[in-house]
């Protein structure tokens, strides 16, 4: 029996976009060791180092907007623009990006959750990907989440985010227009219930960036030593993926960090490896939860 047309396709997309996936990783990889970890004292004291240089400690600055080193000849060849020494790729990057880059591409030959929605969807969602891998490995190995990646991927994601609900309704997604070429043009109705669907994605992804935000912010403030500011700061980036797809999407990923964060801890503590007092990274189960429900869909209708 021939495999099925939607099978061949997450096959070929997982592979060419997991390739796709390691030069990414390799140029976001880069940023790992400029940040180190910061412990502040009882009193808070000053705020957490710059990114910096590993050999010689000098700042290396990041573009205003973006997410991305100023430098040119860090992004080109890997060298600190003070000292010229090689700054090291993490290789644990390299494979996550990678891994996060080849399950968007099955789930978008697939068809499910946003990635087939549209080509501006695909983008945004592996945007996230790579993010969301870099960020993971930075918090696990510093416990951080450094403002000069989470807040200025804002400017990037928003947009991104928003159009791919836009072009959703009118151009299609990728798993539609790889598997059926020819695509018959909306008429009237289907253009006003796009219309619809727009305004629903809209207004889902910033209601669920603020709402997300503002629960983890409430979380913060009853008990600031069980969820970090930088925690909070990702939570609107999350919250506005999850509610661009719905509202209750927002909650099946929150329940799922917080599911997979139990799991983890649960585990550790019965092999020894931790204790009730062990302060786990809750960034990785975040960005985790959150893209297993855009990727795959929220389980939550299902449920009840």
């Amino acid at each position: 029996m021939p495999p099925s047309p939607d099978a061949v396709l997450a096959v070929v997309l997982a592979v060419a976009l997991g390739l796709v996936g390691v030069p990414v990783g390799r140029a976001t990889g880069r940023v790992v060791p400029l940040f180190v970890r910061h412990d502040p004292g009882p009193d808070g004291g000053s705020g957490p180092p710059p990114p910096a240089c590993p050999h010689c400690g000098a700042e290396i600055p990041f573009l205003r907007w973006l997410p991305v080193p100023r430098s040119a000849d860090l992004l080109r060849r890997g060298r600190c623009p003070s000292c010229r020494a090689t700054i090291p790729v993490s290789s644990t990057t390299v494979r996550a990006t990678a891994a996060a880059f080849a399950v968007i591409g099955a789930t978008t030959g697939m068809g499910l959750g946003l990635a087939g929605h549209s080509w501006v969807a695909l983008a945004a969602l592996l945007f996230f990907g790579a993010l969301g891998a870099v960020l993971s490995v930075i918090d696990i190995r510093v416990h951080r989440l450094p403002d000069v990646l989470v807040l200025r991927s804002y400017p990037v994601a928003l947009p991104l985010v928003l159009g791919g609900a836009l072009a959703a309704a009118y151009v299609g997604g990728p798993a539609d227009r790889l598997a059926s070429p020819e695509i018959p043009p909306a008429d009237a109705l289907t253009a006003l219930a796009g219309l619809g669907g727009v305004a629903g994605g809209v207004s889902g992804a910033l209601v669920g960036m603020a709402g997300l935000a503002a629960f983890y912010g409430l979380l913060w403030f009853i008990y600031p030593a069980g969820m970090g500011w930088g925690d909070v700061k990702l939570s609107g980036m999350l919250g506005l993926y999850l509610g661009w797809q719905s509202l209750s999407s927002v909650i099946s990923g929150t329940f799922l960090a917080f599911l997979l964060s139990s799991a983890v801890g649960l585990t550790l503590m019965a092999l020894g490896r931790a204790t009730r007092k062990t302060q786990l990274p809750f960034g990785p189960f975040m960005i985790i939860g959150a893209l297993a429900v855009v990727l795959v869909g929220d389980p939550l209708p299902l449920i009840i």
